[in-house]
């Protein structure tokens, strides 16, 4: 990921880009540009974004209301809009979000306002350490590892060693019981579809370039944490839509998982 600034107007900015596509007003016209050369290239890519979204709410549910878990610590977290963990999980649920950007952080404090039990932080996710040591964060956990941790829709712009990395990290400070909701983002896309390059060529030109891999590539990264008794789950079954809701181009493009899977990963 490299270290772009929300605030800097004359080029696009990947996580403005998506904020664009996901229905949000936190974009310039260079994003919205560069949004729409994407989107049409790849129509589905408008649903593949909102998609992720949706199964990110799904994962704020799962993890607090069905598996009980009164914290949830958010990497890569952008900007907190287009209804995000907060919004979904329950009233005294503790919230922690996080972004390498300073200004993101500063800017997500403002929209989060006096939000209850909801903190955001700068941090990377490249190196969890950076967030997990703060004494604000230290603080607030009072000593409690046996949290949830997500990394959802940052996967595609993590190296491999950025991956190995955070999950050996994490797999040593989280508790037993504790749980990693992970999006494989991006795992079944072709990486030989014309558009499909022409779009990760994009990505690269704002500084932020694109990771493909398989899903085996990603369980073998992730590891020591495995893969839960839910197994990997396609982001359409997700939220329960099916390939009806894609095109052949999309197929050839995305495949038939979505363009992504989700796992709750436990030690």
């Amino acid at each position: 990921m490299s270290k772009e600034s929300i605030v800097d107007a004359s080029v696009p900015s990947a996580g403005r880009v998506y904020d664009y596509l996901l229905g949000g007003h936190h974009n310039f016209e260079v994003d919205r540009r560069a949004a729409e050369y994407i989107a049409n290239l790849a129509p589905f890519v408008t649903k593949f974004v909102r998609l992720q979204r949706w199964c990110l709410q799904d994962v704020a549910h799962e993890l607090t209301t069905v598996r009980g878990y009164d914290v949830i610590i958010d990497f890569a977290s952008g900007l907190p809009t287009q209804d995000n963990l907060h919004v979904v999980v329950p009233d005294g649920t503790t919230v922690i979000y996080s972004d390498y950007d300073p200004v993101v952080v500063q800017y997500a404090r403002e929209i989060l306002g006096d939000t209850p039990n909801v903190h955001f932080f700068e941090a990377d996710a490249r190196r969890p350490e950076e967030l997990l040591n703060r004494p604000e964060v230290q603080e607030i956990l009072k000593g409690r590892r046996n949290v949830a941790i997500v990394y959802w829709g940052v996967a595609l712009f993590l190296t491999d060693d950025d991956i190995r990395h955070a999950a050996s990290y994490l797999h040593e400070w989280v508790g037993d019981q504790g749980c990693w909701a992970f999006n494989l983002q991006g795992a079944g896309l072709n990486r030989d579809n014309p558009a499909g390059i022409k779009i990760l060529d994009t990505y690269a030109k704002m500084g932020t370039p694109a990771h493909v891999r398989t899903r085996e590539e990603f369980v073998e990264l992730l590891k020591p944490w495995r893969v839960d008794a839910k197994g990997l789950l396609a982001l359409l079954e997700w939220h329960g839509l099916d390939q009806s809701e894609m095109s052949d181009m999309d197929l050839d493009m995305f495949g038939s998982a979505g363009a992504g899977y989700g796992a709750y990963l436990v030690k």
